[in-house]
């Protein structure tokens, strides 16, 4: 006997709402290098002229303000002194460099490149897995990681670098890293706290860097501006992170990863009629390349190496 039919119209309707939220998340993420673009492009040239560290400053800290008031209203249990000694390491390679190096790389290239970019963080965090030994070696991994490399070769340029593209390379190994390094971390404390923590102690370690240029920065806010770094803060982080780790609960990471596919083709989309941004026939084979690679790396067999005594 078939299931009865309310629990088949249930079951269909949580379908189609991990679908949209999985959709959400993605135009969430396309969409933070198009507006971050524009609230750092010189106002002469249509942006809004705030520096990249204040754009990372006012991430992190609104980031830290809906986190940390969230964990105090569920009674989060909180972690241990040895704990926060790992999760303010992670907080630098996940939040503070990663941050950093995006939009600082961002500033230096186009919303679809650095869109496109972002893919292959799943090739990087295989890879990464293989040296740091958390995973077994792969020849897949490794002709993944060669096409998808071809690929961002082909970004950055052979002899005149694009440097922002370049940055934001080193930025997805960075976060790949991190990726690498917590999986332990999130599996003991649970992905909230984890996340909670690492953007509390992002906005410590980066305010040094970021408070001044951001406090420079409010004076000289228009209202255009003030919208751009609320959206930021608003759904690239908050609601895209949300939606994420409840989508995530709901499907897999095949699925997840056909999704993290149309991030590049929605940034294109929205830098087309925002900026005015064409794609070219260089972005086309890269963009073919880079998701050859990733689809390589995502449908192999992962082995883990034994853990240590």
């Amino acid at each position: 006997m078939g299931a009865p039919p309310q629990v088949v119209e249930k079951s269909r309707f949580d379908g189609w709402k991990t679908h949209a939220a999985l959709l959400a998340v993605q135009v969430a993420f396309a969409s933070q290098a198009v507006e971050s673009k524009l609230a750092m492009m010189p106002r002469a040239l249509g942006g809004e002229g705030i520096a990249p560290q204040a754009v990372a400053m006012v991430r992190m800290l609104g980031a830290l303000v809906f986190f940390q008031g969230w964990s105090f209203a569920k009674k989060m249990p909180r972690p241990s002194l040895a704990d926060h000694a790992r999760l303010a390491g992670l907080s630098l390679l996940g939040i503070v460099v990663n941050q950093m190096l995006f939009l600082a790389g961002l500033a230096r290239t186009t919303p679809t490149t650095a869109a496109l970019l972002s893919v292959i963080i799943p090739v990087a965090t295989a890879a990464l897995s293989i040296v740091f030994r958390k995973e077994a070696f792969s020849g897949r991994t490794v002709l993944g990681l060669l096409v998808a490399g071809s690929g961002v070769v082909t970004l950055t340029g052979f002899r005149n670098v694009d440097r922002g593209a370049l940055l934001i390379t080193v930025n997805c190994f960075c976060y790949a890293a991190y990726l690498v390094f917590s999986r332990d971390v999130i599996r003991r404390l649970g992905a909230f706290t984890v996340v909670t923590w690492i953007f509390t102690w992002g906005a410590v370690l980066f305010a040094p860097m970021g408070l001044m240029p951001l406090v420079r920065a409010v004076p000289e806010l228009t209202t255009r501006g003030t919208l751009f770094v609320v959206y930021v803060v608003l759904v690239p982080t908050i609601l895209a992170y949300l939606l994420n780790a409840w989508a995530l609960g709901k499907s897999n990471p095949t699925l997840v990863t056909v999704y993290v596919h149309l991030q590049p083709v929605l940034a294109a989309l929205l830098a087309y009629f925002q900026l005015g941004h064409p794609v070219s026939a260089t972005m086309g084979l890269a963009a073919l390349l880079i998701t050859c690679g990733v689809v390589v790396v995502s449908t192999r067999r992962t082995v883990r190496t034994p853990l240590r005594a």
